[in-house]
């Protein structure tokens, strides 16, 4: 988990080490202690976190962790916890448990509307109020709420994102794998040639995204194409969505061979709203990018953080408890570990 804790909560790790990477580890209500590296000067120390026992955590690349009281025996107690100031916010209770696999995004109704290319009858459509989106990593399922006014959690389906097909099993309803939002819309990856969005309408009072999508090819690694000295190889690509000063931005990290165990290229790629295309980057400005399990995103200005700025900080684990970290300097095209 990519997140923020307060000095009081870490104890001996001084402000300075933040932002944070915490591992969860153990089940309640025994043995719950938290690994924590800190993304700024490498240290790693095996802490408790008190607001982290016997609660589901889920990080939002907004800073900001959705709580739920998985203790509770007739409802789901929910609230939002910021690590820094120890500020909370309730959210009504729900009578089942979150999915086991999922993610969270906030919409902050405060900022700009989306920009106007993305329907002829923009006219008639409205940037959503403040949001909490839940979606599960599984099946088409999202939770909404919307967080000023809003009666209750809302729970919608949504379909035409394609079948994943295994061998030996049944078809299933392909769920999304990452999303980010960027002043109000909400950006996923439908397919490798097609991006699409959650949109809201303004046709009824609790919140309702429409799905929306537009042709874009995902960018290949030159390690695909091949470079003019080195002929195509095989790759495997895992892809992050984020918002970064008001930009959609998408990182692929490119593997070698199907493996997955040697990482060969890293590729930052920000949205042309107008040419609705990847243009690669290597200049993200004084921003960091943090890079985590489960397709989290996230960006941080890098100064504010003790990060060096033009970087992306990549920690991930797809075969088995390795933890590995590495940092990429989009500019000089160098690697840390």
């Amino acid at each position: 988990m990519v997140s923020k804790a307060s000095e009081k909560d870490l104890g001996p790790l001084a402000a300075s080490s933040f932002p944070l990477l915490v591992y969860d580890h153990g089940a309640p209500p025994d043995d719950i202690v938290q690994t924590v590296l800190s993304v700024a000067d490498g240290s790693l120390r095996t802490i408790q976190v008190p607001e982290m026992c016997n609660y589901t955590c889920l990080e939002t690349p907004q800073g900001l962790v959705l709580m739920v009281d998985t203790a509770a025996a007739s409802s789901q107690q929910r609230w939002l916890w910021n690590p820094q100031t120890g500020e909370t916010t309730a959210l009504p209770a729900m009578d089942e448990p979150l999915p086991d696999h999922c993610r969270c995004l906030l919409y902050d109704a405060s900022s700009s509307p989306p920009p106007d290319y993305w329907s002829p009858d923009y006219e008639d459509t409205t940037p959503p109020d403040s949001l909490v989106l839940v979606y599960d990593l599984t099946r088409p399922e999202m939770l909404l709420y919307r967080i000023r006014g809003g009666a209750g959690w809302v729970r919608q389906y949504y379909d035409d994102m394609g079948l994943c097909e295994a061998p030996g099993r049944d078809p299933i309803e392909m769920p999304l794998g990452c999303m980010a939002v960027v002043q109000g819309t909400f950006y996923f990856l439908k397919s490798r040639h097609e991006v699409g969005a959650f949109v809201t309408f303004a046709d009824g009072p609790e919140p309702c995204l429409h799905p929306v999508t537009f042709d874009c090819d995902e960018p290949k690694s030159t390690l695909v194409t091949g470079d003019g000295e080195k002929p195509p190889q095989t790759v495997a690509t895992m892809s992050y969505l984020l918002e970064s000063c008001g930009d959609l931005f998408l990182v692929c990290v490119f593997y070698l061979g199907c493996t997955m165990e040697r990482i060969e290229e890293v590729g930052v790629y920000r949205m042309d709203p107008l040419a609705k295309e990847w243009c690669k980057v290597t200049d993200i400005g004084d921003m960091a990018f943090l890079l985590g399990p489960s397709h989290f995103a996230a960006s941080c200005a890098a100064a504010e953080h003790g990060l060096k700025k033009g970087c992306v900080y990549y920690c991930n684990d797809l075969i088995g408890d390795s933890n590995e970290f590495h940092i990429f300097d989009l500019k000089e095209g160098t690697r840390d570990s």
